[in-house]
């Protein structure tokens, strides 16, 4: 009787040499298939990127359009305020969270402030306050502080505040210290007051804000 014979291969015995090949060899279904994966992962994420610049270019066309339309207008007191936030509201709420838009909304957050309208001003700064970039949040934390402080939300204004600190920013560090020692006070709460005044003392040494907690500490005292 005839033997069967494996047919020669020479890739497979070129594998076989090393412990790595014989894997190979003996398993080239499941490593072309992970190699087909890899290079498809590949193509995927070149297209994602290609799709993410193009929205992102999607979506700043939009703020940009917006800004144009309205903000000069706004300035002009063409339109009211609140006009101007309706449709600034209706164009954030189909931009997911967009980064883009944080420029827009500082502006036109300082805007509004300028006109009295603090409501609609912290109204817009909401739409930008989840951001990972500290600078962003600082300006947008710093902005919603005063305003929540000058509607008398004092707990707000002091939550803005600690949004900053928790974030580790350093931008104005004694200058947020010292106001929320000074928001602390308002509350009646002494101890968190003094704790943020004296850091500003001891930590902190831009010369006006430590005459300024000095000076709190020794009414404090007095």
């Amino acid at each position: 009787m005839a033997t069967a014979t494996t047919p020669h291969n020479p890739v497979d015995e070129a594998l076989q040499a090393t412990e790595l090949g014989t894997f190979i060899s003996r398993n080239k279904a499941s490593v072309i298939g992970f190699v087909i994966l890899l290079i498809l992962g590949v193509f995927a994420w070149g297209g994602y990127s290609v799709y993410s610049s193009n929205k992102n270019d999607e979506l700043s066309s939009v703020v940009y359009e917006y800004k144009n339309k309205n903000l000069g207008a706004l300035v002009a007191k063409t339109m009211t305020p609140a006009d101007y936030t309706k449709g600034y509201l209706e164009m954030a709420a189909k931009l997911e969270g967009f980064v883009g838009l944080a420029p827009l909304a500082i502006s036109s957050s300082d805007e509004l402030t300028k006109q009295g309208d603090l409501e609609s001003s912290l109204k817009v700064l909401e739409t930008v306050k989840d951001q990972s970039n500290p600078y962003i949040i600082y300006f947008v934390h710093s902005r919603m502080a005063v305003n929540n402080e000058d509607l008398g939300k004092t707990d707000l204004a002091i939550a803005n505040l600690e949004t900053i600190v928790k974030a580790n920013i350093k931008v104005m560090e004694s200058k947020t210290y010292l106001d929320l020692g000074r928001l602390y006070l308002k509350k009646g709460e002494k101890a968190k007051a003094k704790t943020n005044f004296q850091y500003v003392i001891d930590n902190l040494g831009q010369a006006e804000f430590v005459k300024l907690a000095k000076l709190y500490l020794a009414d404090m005292e007095s």
